[in-house]
């Protein structure tokens, strides 16, 4: 039984039909009939991508698991069933809970950015820095948060909108307690970050942890204040709470490296409730990998048990190239490696063993193999890719203004398709012309 339909719920599905072909009964219980692709949420409101949905019946196919509209309200370890929110106890012989988490505001007075749901409300903030309404937005990213790569992207993708849209006079600025940017991924990746926000304009202030919005001002824990006419910042999290489960101070649950739940046989658990302080889609999906390695085994499947190493990877939305970033977390030896250029393959913003070839191919994308990583480049050949890179992207836009010219909006449309798929978003002036070549093509059929 998995419970949850996000990243890690699908993830563990998809990866023990691969694992353990025809030894297992799977069922995902769920309320949700579909997957929300979260990661280009916060290009939306700059027109440049639209939150896809995938229906979860469609991802899960034929065979590879049962779904169940319903959600875990308790479980009983001791006789190994679940109780639904519906009243129904489900026996298991193994549970996975990949339950997610709910955001919470974590600053008073700011808006809190948590994903699709808050893009209405930026719009609302880019209106007002068209209008001249408001000239100084901060991005705050508290100390309790592991994870604010959503918020560098919005600071970036503001900047380039201001930029673009000719708005003078406009100041930006991230605030977070991390020493570097992005700092988890360590320090190439934050210098590279570091120029990056400085090329765009974006003020940096780091080992600062924003406490409190008072009227025009952001304070810190600090003391000290930054003048600001708005501030957007990330969510605090918090786990339900599931009696039967052992459970931390906010709800978090504790598992070994196996994602086995402390003191429960055969209960695993993965995603952003666990106890891993960085809470992000693509460690989801390792730790779902890891689980069904061991729930596996215990089907009698020839799989080798993993133990969960991670390994961290973020694409950073910028309005142009986008930044690849990699780091091995807790290894000393480990180099962490960024630039323009693809550093796994496919090059999602989910990098999902198994996930990430399934939802390319409900794209429409050729699927390909699992999620594999591509060596990083040195200086030298890191240029050379991000100038092959950039070519790849111009060559897919003019091959899709020539189908256009021809009157082969089908073809126009698989190209920016294409072009998406490499920047994850698309120039403006192409997002007004898919709304065109799709109003055309639709006349044509």
């Amino acid at each position: 039984m998995i419970a949850g339909g996000g990243v890690g719920g699908l993830e563990a599905a998809l990866a023990l039909h691969e694992l353990a072909p025809g030894r297992l009964a799977t069922e995902l219980i769920t309320p949700e009939e579909e997957f929300v692709h979260r990661p280009l949420a916060v290009a939306e409101p700059f027109g440049l991508a639209d939150v896809t949905r995938f229906a979860l019946d469609r991802i899960l196919g034929e065979g590879v698991a049962a779904r169940r509209r319903d959600s875990i309200a308790e479980v009983d370890p001791e006789s190994h069933e679940a109780v639904t929110a519906g009243g129904r106890r489900v026996p298991y012989d193994a549970l996975v809970l990949a339950i997610g988490v709910r955001p919470e505001v974590a600053i008073k007075g700011a808006l809190t950015y948590r994903g699709p749901a808050d893009n209405s409300a930026y719009r609302d903030v880019l209106a007002g820095l068209e209008a001249g309404e408001l000239h100084r937005i901060a991005f705050a990213i508290p100390a309790t948060v592991r994870w604010g790569l959503p918020l560098y992207e919005l600071a970036l993708l503001t900047a380039r909108h201001a930029r673009e849209s000719g708005i003078e006079g406009v100041e930006l600025t991230l605030v977070t307690a991390e020493p570097e940017p992005l700092a988890m991924f360590g320090h190439r990746a934050a210098r590279n970050v570091r120029d990056l926000l400085g090329g765009a304009g974006v003020a940096v202030h780091t080992s600062a942890a924003p406490a409190a919005v008072e009227g025009t001002e952001l304070r810190l824990v600090s003391g000290e204040t930054l003048a600001t006419d708005r501030v957007i910042a990330s969510p605090r999290l918090e786990v339900d709470p599931i009696p039967g489960i052992p459970q931390g101070p906010h709800g978090f649950i504790g598992t070994d490296v196996h994602m086995k739940v402390e003191g429960l046989p055969r209960v695993f658990a993965v995603g952003d409730a666990t106890w891993f302080p960085i809470k992000q889609g693509g460690l989801a999906a390792q730790q779902a990998d890891v689980a069904a390695t061991y729930i596996a085994g215990l089907a009698g499947a020839d799989v080798e048990r993993t133990k969960f190493r991670p390994v961290l990877r973020g694409a950073l939305i910028t309005g142009e190239t986008p930044r690849y970033l990699r780091t091995e977390i807790g290894d000393r030896d480990g180099v962490s490696a960024a630039g323009g250029a693809p550093l796994w393959w496919p090059p999602s913003k989910i990098a999902a063993r198994f996930l990430a070839p399934r939802l390319a191919a409900l794209a429409g994308s050729q699927a390909g193999p699992p999620l594999t990583d591509v060596e990083a480049p040195e200086a030298e050949e890191l240029a050379r890719a991000e100038a092959d890179h950039a070519d790849a992207v111009e060559l897919a836009l003019g091959m899709a203004d020539a189908d256009a010219i021809w009157g082969d909006y089908l073809s126009a449309l698989r190209w920016l398709d294409l072009a998406e798929e490499l920047d994850f978003s698309l120039p403006s002036a192409y997002v007004d012309k898919r709304r065109e070549w799709t109003k055309a093509a639709g006349q044509q059929d």
